[in-house]
């Protein structure tokens, strides 16, 4: 059974920063900031939504009933930065303390995996395993790849000069963006 991911902390930073993105769309003056942070904000969980991976550092808890079966387990919403750790509670009592020793990071193509070095038995029957990870392609903006900082400031630049005066439904993202995220897309099957 695959083991479940909440968000824990959000990014602390934004792929493209407000000076990058008034710099980008012409904007001088701080009239529109909020609105431009808004949009970027908006922009960053787009891209995210379409790739199926967190861009920025950020901490997720993966929960599970039990190990998953196999050495390793899969991380598909990001890439692993770190494993800070983890519980494995019994029936009663404290749960049991794993330190980030106790996990290794595999690279992949696709995703990454961690594998545990142990694997305590829990002893309840439901969320009886919590693993404590960093995921995302790094602590700053410029860690993202550069395709998808342009296609957060095309979807910037669309929200900015739309601000809600479509008259048609919206048809899917522009293709200039479609096209930039196309090799991030994790492949599900």
């Amino acid at each position: 059974m695959p083991m479940i991911s909440f968000l824990v902390d959000g990014p602390q930073l934004e792929p493209v920063s407000l000076m990058e993105a008034k710099a980008w769309l012409r904007v001088d003056g701080a009239e529109e900031d909020s609105l431009i942070q808004a949009l970027i904000v908006s922009a960053r969980l787009m891209v995210e939504a379409q790739i199926g991976r967190v861009l920025l550092a950020q901490n997720w808890r993966l929960i599970g009933d039990a190990w998953p079966p196999g050495e390793s387990i899969p991380v598909k919403i990001g890439k692993v930065i770190s494993v800070a750790g983890g519980r494995v509670f019994p029936a009663e009592g404290a749960p049991e303390l794993m330190s980030s020793d106790d996990f290794a990071i595999e690279r992949g193509v696709e995703h990454d995996t961690i594998v545990p070095q142990r694997r305590p038995v829990p002893g309840r029957r439901r969320s009886g395993i919590e693993i404590d990870l960093r995921l995302g392609f790094g602590e700053m903006g410029t860690d993202v790849p550069e395709p998808l900082r342009l296609a957060i400031r095309h979807l910037l630049t669309h929200g900015f000069e739309q601000r809600g005066d479509m008259t048609e439904p919206a048809r899917g993202l522009p293709p200039m963006v479609t096209q930039l995220l196309q090799p991030y897309r994790s492949v599900r099957l």
